[in-house]
């Protein structure tokens, strides 16, 4: 008779959940950016306010991500990533109903900058929660998928997400009704959190300065890499912006599309339209180098900006140039997440990712400041055409750059005890 063996079964791991809660968890983050840009800047315009000031005040919904990774160590080292992502759902919430109850007028441009900006920087800590529940429920072999739908959540909310605020101010009794239905879709997100379990707080009874040099260790070790550095180089590039798109409502008067034609196609459309671009560089990642299929998303996007600068001046022609565009928006946002995630390992994920993140939504928001000084100074087509060139001299300074970079292999450190 055979012996039984004794040796104790391993515990099970956690359960991995379907990748589509990253979509849900990540929609508000992507809302910050949305309402701003596509609800607000359609009804500023339409009120007489300059496509500039309009420009500085979507901008100023980017600006805190383009800084996000200096205070990403609070997300990293201090409460739950539960605990900071209803704490960030409550802020935000506020901003949206203040934001839809302020008059858009010029005077009130510089109040509505301020409440974008200090509502953008409360959306941060959405996404540094997101994040190290993503790279803690996700294993390495899933993060390329798992990139998809993070991605897609957020894009979708960017264009959907605002269009859906568009059509809520358009018609809704008060401008604030249309904040509080918009903090009633995040509340419902945020109960993602239950399908998802929470990671162990790294350095949990370290001091604060162990964590500060933890975070430190952790990113100069990613910038020491090959690939790190590569991903540097692209993050930095003024590529993948998708800077036009936050002026895109601001424009559609000049397509003579009106605000059902721009909510649809700068909403829902738009929304399917970068969900599909986001699947399609995921899969772009998996068949080529995940540098190369940035390069290549981000290629696709220029060749979107001639593509509307040269369509008919119809409402048919807006929604396909702007769909083109939001496509190839997706396909970069996908293949920039899919090229981080493979080297930052995962100890304090928020704060790896979100410097290549905010490196490239900081060059974003130069891009955006360029496009709205070229509209106003050639019009829209060399607004366009701007952006195009420009994207065109950022790739040719990649393949300079690429075949020279030299680096370890290493991309992560262990994780500290």
């Amino acid at each position: 008779m055979p012996r039984m063996s004794h040796v104790p079964l391993a515990a099970p791991g956690p359960r991995t959940p379907h990748p589509w809660v990253w979509s849900v968890l990540y929609f508000p983050f992507g809302l910050t950016f949305g309402f701003p840009s596509i609800a607000l800047g359609f009804l500023a315009s339409q009120a007489g306010v300059s496509v500039g000031a309009i420009s500085g005040v979507v901008g100023l919904s980017w600006l805190p991500s383009g800084f996000k990774w200096i205070w990403a160590p609070v997300g990293d080292y201090t409460l739950s990533r539960k605990l900071w992502y209803r704490i960030a759902i409550t802020l935000v919430s506020a901003g949206l109903i203040t934001m839809s109850s302020l008059p858009l007028t010029p005077r009130m441009m510089p109040l509505l900058a301020i409440v974008v900006l200090l509502t953008s920087a409360a959306g941060t800590f959405i996404a540094f929660a997101t994040e190290g529940l993503m790279t803690h429920n996700t294993p390495p072999g899933g993060r390329g998928r798992s990139a998809g739908w993070f991605q897609a959540g957020n894009q979708f909310a960017q264009t959907a997400g605002g269009g859906i605020g568009l059509w809520l101010m358009n018609h809704v009794p008060k401008p604030w009704m249309a904040g509080a239905a918009l903090a009633a879709i995040l509340w419902t997100c945020s109960l993602a959190l239950f399908l998802v379990e929470e990671p162990p707080r790294h350095l949990h009874h370290g001091s604060p300065l162990d964590k500060v040099k933890d975070a430190g260790s952790q990113l100069l070790t990613v910038l020491r890499s090959k690939a790190g550095r590569i991903g540097l180089i692209l993050a930095v590039l003024p590529i993948g912006t998708g800077a036009a798109q936050g002026l895109f409502g601001s424009i559609a008067g000049e397509w003579n599309a009106g605000a059902d034609t721009t909510s649809m196609v700068l909403g829902l459309g738009g929304g399917l339209a970068i969900v599909l671009g986001c699947a399609a560089g995921g899969l772009l990642a998996q068949r080529v180098s995940k540098p190369l299929a940035y390069a290549t998303s981000c290629g696709f996007g220029l060749l979107a900006c001639v593509v509307i600068a040269l369509s008919p001046r119809t409402g048919a022609g807006y929604a396909v140039g702007t769909l083109f565009y939001t496509f190839t928006l997706g396909m970069s946002a996908a293949t920039i997440t899919a090229m981080v995630l493979a080297f930052i390992g995962d100890t304090a994920a928020a704060t790896k990712i979100n410097l290549f993140f905010a490196l490239n939504t900081l060059f974003s928001l130069g891009m955006l400041r360029v496009d709205g000084w070229a509209h106003d100074a050639w019009r829209t087509n060399g607004m366009l055409y701007t952006e195009a060139g420009v994207g065109v001299a950022a790739l040719l300074v990649f393949a300079v750059l690429a075949g020279r970079v030299r680096g370890t292999e290493a991309a992560s450190p262990a994780p500290a005890s």
